[in-house]
């Protein structure tokens, strides 16, 4: 008979595993952009109510980051991103958010507020995580070049010089 210190001992680490799977924290490596597509076009709502298509941001470099609210190490990126989009935004970055939490109108109001988010966040429908291959940890961080070409991905955290070295090596600066 398993008494309720091994049954509390069993669950924290079943939890454990399935939180790190869910929301990693950067051990993953990007993976190289020989292995991956052209990055998919989808039409998705955004969080003011109206839609957003990927190709819309053509001829420019995307960061495009699968993220929630509840995710520690994606909450750790938000500044980061909210930096870059106004150092390189007008140099030719976009940043797009894609929110896969459950109640988005309910939690990212105040999120959106508090972190002051400069970029589109998006809604999921479900399906265009499929599309960019499946999202088995987040954050999931996709950088696209101005081509629609999938130039690296990141799963898990990745600090600010990460994506910035990206973000130069793309617009040539």
């Amino acid at each position: 008979m398993k008494t309720f210190l091994q049954i509390t001992t069993a669950s924290v680490i079943i939890f454990a595993a399935i939180f790190s799977t869910a929301c990693n924290n950067g051990s993953a490596d990007a993976v190289p952009a020989t292995e991956l597509e052209t990055a998919p076009d989808f039409s998705l709502k955004n969080f003011d109510g109206g839609r957003t298509k990927l190709s819309d941001y053509r001829g420019k470099v995307i960061i495009l980051d699968f993220w929630a609210t509840w995710c520690p190490p994606c909450i750790k990126e938000i500044p980061d991103f909210v930096e870059l989009q106004k150092e390189y935004g007008d140099k030719g970055l976009a940043i797009l958010g894609i929110s896969l939490d459950q109640n988005p109108k309910q939690v990212l109001p105040k999120f959106i507020k508090k972190y002051k988010v400069n970029y589109p966040i998006l809604l999921t429908d479900g399906k265009v995580d499929k599309a960019f291959g499946g999202v088995t940890g987040i954050p999931t961080t996709f950088v696209i070049d101005q081509k629609g070409e999938i130039y690296k991905q990141y799963v898990g955290f990745r600090s600010k010089q990460v994506f910035e070295t990206d973000i130069k090596a793309l617009l040539g600066l």
